[in-house]
């Protein structure tokens, strides 16, 4: 039989066609890939030259003090380095590889699903200033539950030598560059890459996933017990305020808020001392009641997040079917092996910089 003329079979999809649930996961892991690119990148800027400073130090130590002991030098080149110098390395690494890590995850996703995170803002002014007091309340929030964790485990989730590295000193310069790196430049290219980039491709299936799931790789990535608990509350809150104003522009308003009362907070420790411990704690509980109050408003005046009308507009869709649905979220994103790489890597540096409190 001539097999030209035998009747096509239009209803099977060719072998190389990707379905709809792989299509999804490949969203989900190009997110995460994005997102350990980040790390990579951020690590690579910050080591290399790090490595450079320490050893010109370290040999300075052995020729001038003739220090040999490993421990010893270790801790006197740690006492030596300027502050300054690791908060510029830093910032210069947030600057690179979060807009990089952005841009390399829509390149590997472009061809399934694309949505625009810059559009206008879709939300009411009145509803903007309640999202920003819904972040400060949560931060708020989140201090006293750290407190209440550091007094029960007694360990800090900041080594000595880090906290000191990003607090408030007499040297203006370094608090100056400090302030820039965390208000601006940390807040605005963090949510470009979470809200920008993990947000929208966790969505096409359903934006409270999105939401839920982009908070926690949002809290995971600050690499320490002290900030990942408040991380994740201030990504539901923004990611909910992200999905209903269809737009980064707010999240990065809410994001640069709450750096800057976190930098208004560790300025008033560095001038007032222990003493403030006692105000810190009543600011909290201020703060936790206008959290609930701010939710329970913002909720009220925008409801819960609908799946068809909120989110960023979307260029190109990714359909998926309803029965496919349940399946295209948790389950999906965790059998992504990126995700548990992710996972890994930042529980690991979080164990590292665990420290007793004395």
């Amino acid at each position: 039989m001539d097999t030209n003329t035998m009747p096509q079979d239009y209803t099977t999809p060719p072998a190389y066609a990707i379905s709809p649930r792989q299509q999804v996961k490949k969203c989900y892991n190009r997110a995460c890939m994005a997102m350990l690119f980040q790390f990579l990148i951020a690590n690579i800027i910050v080591i290399i030259p790090l490595t450079i400073y320490q050893g010109m130090i370290m040999s300075q130590l052995m020729l001038e003090e003739g220090i040999t002991d490993p421990v010893v030098l270790s801790v006197r080149t740690t006492e030596l380095m300027n502050p300054m110098f690791m908060i510029l390395l830093n910032a210069i690494a947030f600057l690179i590889a979060n807009p990089v890590a952005y841009l390399i995850g829509n390149a590997m996703t472009k061809k399934y699903y694309k949505a625009k995170p810059f559009s206008k803002i879709q939300l009411p002014a009145a509803d903007c200033v309640i999202a920003v007091l819904a972040v400060l309340g949560f931060q708020g929030f989140s201090l006293l539950a750290q407190y209440a964790i550091m007094s029960v485990t007694k360990m800090s989730g900041i080594n000595e030598s880090t906290a000191a590295m990003f607090a408030f000193s007499d040297d203006t310069v370094k608090n100056v560059i400090m302030i820039i790196y965390f208000v601006f430049i940390a807040a605005i290219t963090e949510e470009l890459l979470c809200r920008g980039l993990v947000l929208k491709l966790f969505s096409p299936v359903s934006k409270k996933f999105a939401v839920v799931a982009s908070a926690v790789l949002f809290g995971v990535m600050h690499g320490n017990f002290n900030q990942m608990f408040n991380g994740f509350l201030l990504g539901l809150v923004i990611g909910y305020v992200a999905v209903k104003s269809k737009s980064i522009w707010i999240p990065i308003i809410c994001h640069m808020v709450a750096n800057t009362n976190a930098m208004v907070l560790s300025y008033f420790e560095y001038k007032i001392g222990e003493d403030f411990f006692t105000t810190e704690l009543i600011y909290g509980a201020v703060l936790t009641v206008i959290a609930i109050v701010s939710i329970v408003l913002l909720l009220k005046r925008n409801g819960k997040i609908d799946e068809e009308k909120d989110g960023f507009p979307v260029e190109q869709a990714l359909e998926v079917p309803e029965e496919e649905k349940p399946k295209c979220k948790w389950k999906a994103l965790l059998s992504t092996p990126c995700f548990w790489i992710f996972i890994v890597i930042y529980a690991f540096n979080a164990l590292l910089m665990l420290t007793p409190l004395v």
